[in-house]
């Protein structure tokens, strides 16, 4: 199905949490979005994606053997890696409050599916899209149209018959128990947790 296979490519986890990365970022600098405010923040995400693309493509040659997950294992310790990296810039330059928990959030994610992903295939590419979603509305319910996207790639990675229905949503409450628990331990991105009007 080409509908159902556009919106996979489309919506591919490295670029909707790309996305949905650089929208936090752009939202947290609103107040100041000169270049000379913005152009290292958004050179540090550049940095971490390279760096993140680097142990995707990377990890499988230097391991040079299967590992539980296959390319998923390498997409997740890729996204830890640079989530790391971009937490770590956001305090050592105090650039905000907002970057810091969505990067957590990330790597928690990231864990998880390292865990989940050898045991239950649940989709990458819905887990990866609730998730910033869920987050970004943490920060600023404006972004909520963005939930649109979890659905609509549940839909296409069964279509595509990329995954079973039970893995598809399967996506969406890996989000879920990670925003639930980011939610009860107030770590969500915002002022205190709190989601801004």
């Amino acid at each position: 199905m080409a509908v159902a296979d556009t919106v996979s490519t489309v919506f591919a986890p490295e670029l909707f949490v790309l996305l949905a990365t650089l929208l936090l970022v752009v939202y947290e600098g609103r107040d100041d979005l000169t270049p000379k405010s913005l152009a290292p923040r958004l050179g540090v995400v550049v940095g971490a994606w390279v760096l993140a693309f680097g142990v995707y493509q990377g990890g499988p040659a230097i391991v040079g053997t299967a590992v539980p997950g296959g390319d998923d294992f390498f997409a997740a310790l890729g996204l830890i890696v640079a989530f790391a990296g971009i937490a770590l810039a956001w305090r050592q330059f105090d650039w905000g409050a907002l970057v810091p928990p969505y990067a957590v959030l990330l790597i928690v994610t990231s864990l998880l599916h390292l865990v989940v992903v050898p045991l239950w295939d649940t989709s990458s590419h819905v887990i990866y899209a609730a998730l910033p979603a869920g987050a970004l509305i943490a920060a600023d319910r404006r972004f909520a149209p963005l939930l649109l996207v979890a659905p609509l790639l549940v839909w296409s990675r069964i279509a595509t018959g990329a995954h079973t229905v039970g893995e598809a949503v399967g996506g969406i409450v890996v989000a879920a128990v990670v925003l639930a628990g980011a939610l009860v331990l107030d770590r969500l991105p915002g002022e205190g947790g709190a989601i801004r009007p």
